[in-house]
């Protein structure tokens, strides 16, 4: 790379992510992303480079981007439904494996669902496609929000490179907190991309989907990792798990019907009115709202929220 930049920055965040997914610095590659679009994109267009006729398959609570990564990547693709408390329908799920007879398939796999923060588990998907004889397979772990955190929650569900799974991607805008949108993907690097291209004025081969990005992004994730490190990083999980456990049932308590999964920080309870939504900036949708438990929010605010909240739904 030609002139200032923090290429060294990047790899360090890299392979600091590698490690904590299982995936040894020899045998991952990865880069700092724009945002989660963009890493779901990239690991599913790998999935394609490897099986050029595979059919791609993700679940209804999957991120909205889908739909479109895969109108743009040309592919066709299979939604398969999911139950109300947001986790993909294996049933289901498994049906539509069947209806491939044996073609290859990508499937996109959700680690903590947009509204519900469901997570589609591997190791449930690795039995359907052994029972089903699909052996031709790509995985790509959609962890937008839990993936920096649920390696650090005792008892999670696990979903990194320790299986065979082929790629993953996560957030740096969600529970890293950077002010700037941005993710991380990671993958094996017998699946990489080189798109062919090559820059003889920037001193680099085209590796990524958006070309030219901007190296501050990279400092601040950098600036993260090197201030809080994994000890850090497991603090605040852990303190963003047991505060979705004690809202969860403060308001279970309140006779507020809520859920959440059982190693997620988000909370789903019934939509308030719309100035209350606004006033606390809840996600809504249909006749629900969640808000999403981070460290750092003082119980006196959620007692404040939880109290308005009360007062607002017995008034609807």
């Amino acid at each position: 790379n030609a002139g200032i930049n923090t290429c060294n920055l990047e790899r360090e965040v890299i392979n600091f992510f590698g490690e904590i997914f299982g995936l040894p610095p020899e045998q991952g590659w990865g880069y700092i992303t724009n945002g989660g679009t963009e890493g779901n994109m990239y690991g599913i267009a790998c999935g394609r480079d490897m099986f050029p006729d595979a059919h791609l398959i993700f679940s209804a609570e999957s991120h909205y981007c889908l739909p479109k990564i895969a109108h743009l990547l040309r592919m066709p693709y299979t939604i398969a439904p999911s139950n109300g408390d947001g986790s993909i329908d294996l049933e289901a799920l498994s049906s539509i494996i069947e209806m491939l007879d044996g073609r290859p398939c990508i499937l996109n796999l959700t680690v903590g669902t947009t509204f519900h923060g469901a997570i589609e588990e591997p190791l449930d998907i690795f039995h359907i496609l052994e029972v089903k004889g699909c052996s031709e397979f790509y995985i790509h772990i959609d962890a937008a929000l839990y993936g920096p955190m649920l390696p650090f929650i005792k008892g999670a569900p696990l979903f990194d490179f320790r299986l065979p799974i082929n790629s993953l991607s996560f957030s740096g805008h969600k529970f890293l907190g950077s002010p700037i949108p941005s993710g991380v993907v990671l993958c094996n690097r017998s699946t990489n991309i080189s798109f062919g291209g090559c820059a003889e004025y920037v001193g680099s081969i085209d590796t990524t989907i958006s070309g030219s990005r901007d190296g501050f992004t990279a400092l601040i994730l950098w600036s993260i990792i090197s201030r809080l490190q994994r000890d850090g990083l497991a603090t605040l999980s852990n303190q963003a798990i047991e505060l979705a456990k004690y809202v969860h049932k403060s308001l279970q308590q309140l006779d507020i019907p809520c859920s959440r999964h059982p190693y997620g920080n988000i909370l789903v309870f019934p939509r308030p009115s719309d100035c209350l939504s606004k006033k606390w900036l809840l996600s809504t949708r249909g006749t629900s709202a969640h808000s999403v438990m981070m460290p750092g929010v003082s119980r006196e605010a959620i007692s404040r929220f939880m109290t308005e909240l009360r007062e607002d739904l017995a008034g609807n």
